[in-house]
């Protein structure tokens, strides 16, 4: 038990650590190009066509494509990266906690809002926050594609994202576009996970 609330403790601290870590610019940036979301938009059934095709046996279904970002959920609300943090709140309800410190990097405060299982990170432009970072700290939420928690194997996260990652001590790190997902590894056991968003300092 003690060495649960140790892991804790640490990781939160070494998320505070990494508001220093906030993007150095006046603006924020702008988050990825195509945003992943969980659905696509309805078909549109006003479109008729008179054109009759037949299926063509010899084409295969396509393969599953994978998102070209990471990103987190709150509930049924999609968390996006350096994504305004008042939107998320709109969508998913107040966090159940809240934490400012004088930012590293800006004129203002960054803050932390906390959700259950999961503290997200935001660097202040002007009077709005962005999120830039999301840090786990119980087994109580999963990643959005792998469901992968804290407690989870090692091989679990092999299964659900592949071996296209960085390691460095115990650190498995996944980049898709601007975003990384990072899963610190003791043993065969996942301690820690965060979502990043790759920025410029």
């Amino acid at each position: 038990m003690k060495k649960l609330v140790f892991i804790i403790i640490s990781v939160f601290l070494l998320g505070l650590l990494a508001a220093c870590g906030a993007p150095s610019s006046g603006t924020p940036l702008p988050p990825p190009e195509v945003q992943w979301g969980p659905e696509s938009p309805a078909p549109d059934d006003t479109a008729q066509t008179n054109i009759i095709t037949q299926p063509d046996d010899t084409t295969e279904p396509d393969e599953p494509q994978t998102p070209p970002v990471f990103f987190f959920k709150i509930g049924d609300t999609v968390v996006d990266l350096n994504e305004n943090v008042a939107y998320i709140i709109a969508s998913a309800g107040e966090p159940i906690g809240e934490l400012e410190l004088p930012s590293c990097a800006f004129d203002g405060m960054d803050r932390v809002f906390r959700y259950p299982g999961a503290d997200l990170y935001t660097y202040p432009v002007g009077d709005n926050d962005f999120v830039y970072n999301i840090a786990f700290f119980d087994d109580t939420v999963r990643t959005a594609e792998g469901a992968i928690r804290l407690g989870s194997s090692l091989q679990a996260v092999l299964d659900a994202y592949g071996d296209d990652y960085e390691l460095d001590s115990g650190m498995y790190t996944f980049t898709r576009g601007l975003t990384v997902l990072e899963f610190l590894v003791d043993g065969d056991t996942v301690i820690g996970i965060t979502y990043r968003f790759l920025v410029e300092i």
